[in-house]
């Protein structure tokens, strides 16, 4: 068969597996809202759950900073965002009064260009937007103190604001369980201690109560933190398998993430007929580095036997980082070495939690990375394999496994769920 990755041919030729494996192709099944997309917005927004609507709950004279997701996240913000807006003008809160606040994490800053791709140019030209700089220590404040004993560190447009609103995506996440809800406020607007700390929870969690886990103990401070800094609201989409959104939801922000969580796991959910001894995979939307390219290979570990091989096809443009420079000078090491470094203070948490969740994919299964951003050296420091081509790849796999050997493809397999029938 012929397999066709979700990039551009000349970048990732055609594939063909050889008729000798044993191959299944899985996608997203491609969920059909019955309204579109517009619609399923509005029809959100005119039904929160668990709070009135958004309209009625803002007031003339308040100062509203709605935080917004960045370019890394595949989130239609354009659709959203404007019907947030038309929502504070219904309600009469002048353009002077609504901030919007970019939830950079550690992740860079946004080109003009970008922005207005991702909120559309009308809402860039007319609001005050806040592109954040995550290294600049000033603009931050802090807010208190975590359940757990650590500072919290907020941007300081978060406790200067009357009512705050986040904008968001609710998809599988491999440390929050699903992205969304209070997620846009930390890691989103938080400095990179707080961040680290809520990373690093992960490592206290077995594994599989991490993925496609609503409630866990990352959720758990991310719920605690989102509330103490005062998240009023949240409007989230569910994307389907095509270009389509598969739901929207909006209200109250653990009420309504928690419904928008339900609905994603639904339609992210792809059913494996086996485990293959080969899997090959892409990071499709998830892309533009490998910081953010480690989704595909997780969901390509839920489709792999221990012992098998992955082939994760990736561009990653930005190369394995361009914030966090430890993925190839440190690599995907023991995670023992990981915690040791982290006990002695020599490594960031956020980035330790990072090299932790890949460490504990590469133990059940050999990676081979193929990527035009990411050269061999650096594909080799981080502890892949390489191979120029995904042919080159499936070629060396199968020398491993057999001409015989099962294939599981997973097509845009960055928002997947693969879970076995049997």
């Amino acid at each position: 068969m012929i397999h066709h990755f979700p990039y551009d041919p000349g970048d990732f030729p055609p594939l063909e597996i050889p008729d000798s494996c044993r191959t299944a192709v899985y996608r997203l099944a491609g969920f059909q809202a019955p309204l579109g997309d517009i619609e399923l917005i509005r029809t959100a927004l005119a039904n929160p759950i668990g709070c009135v609507r958004l309209q009625d709950q803002v007031k003339p004279g308040m100062k509203v900073t709605i935080a917004v997701d960045d370019i890394s996240r595949s989130t239609r913000t354009d659709l959203m965002l404007p019907l947030v807006l038309e929502e504070l003008q219904a309600a009469g809160i002048p353009d002077k009064d609504i901030t919007v606040l970019i939830a950079i994490g550690t992740h860079r800053c946004m080109s003009k260009k970008e922005m207005e791709l991702k909120y559309t140019a009308e809402a860039v030209a007319r609001y005050r937007f806040v592109n954040p700089d995550w290294k600049d220590h000033s603009e931050y404040a802090d807010v208190g103190r975590s359940k757990r004993g650590f500072n919290i560190r907020l941007h300081k447009e978060i406790p200067a604001a009357d009512y705050l609103i986040g904008v968001g995506q609710t998809i599988p996440h491999m440390i929050a369980g699903f992205g969304g809800g209070g997620k846009i406020i930390n890691p989103g607007c938080a400095d990179a201690e707080t961040i680290g700390e809520m990373h690093w929870l992960c490592s206290e969690v077995p594994e599989d109560q991490l993925f496609a886990v609503r409630d866990n103990a990352v959720r758990e401070t991310i719920d605690e933190i989102a509330m103490k800094a005062g998240l009023k609201f949240i409007l989230n989409d569910v994307p389907g398998g095509g270009d389509r959104l598969a739901g929207a939801f909006a209200g109250h922000p653990i009420e309504a993430h928690r419904e928008a969580c339900r609905f994603s796991l639904q339609v992210c959910a792809v059913p494996l007929e086996q485990k293959a001894d080969i899997v090959i995979s892409d990071s499709y939307p998830a892309d533009i580095d490998f910081w953010q390219g480690l989704k595909g290979l997780n969901a390509a570990y839920g489709a792999v036997r221990n012992g098998g091989t992955v082939i994760l096809v990736s561009p990653c443009p930005e190369g394995a980082s361009a914030q966090h420079h430890e993925l190839t000078t440190i690599g995907y090491i023991e995670v023992d070495k990981i915690r040791q470094m982290v006990q002695q203070g020599t490594l960031d948490k956020c980035i330790a939690a990072n090299l932790v969740l890949g460490r504990w994919l590469l133990e059940k299964a050999d990676a081979i990375l193929i990527s035009k951003g990411i050269p061999e050296s650096d594909t080799r420091a981080m502890g892949f394999d390489w191979a120029p081509s995904a042919a080159a790849a499936l070629e060396k796999a199968l020398s491993k496994h057999g001409p015989k050997a099962s294939v599981n493809v997973l097509y845009k397999a960055a928002k997947m769920v693969c879970r076995c029938k049997t």
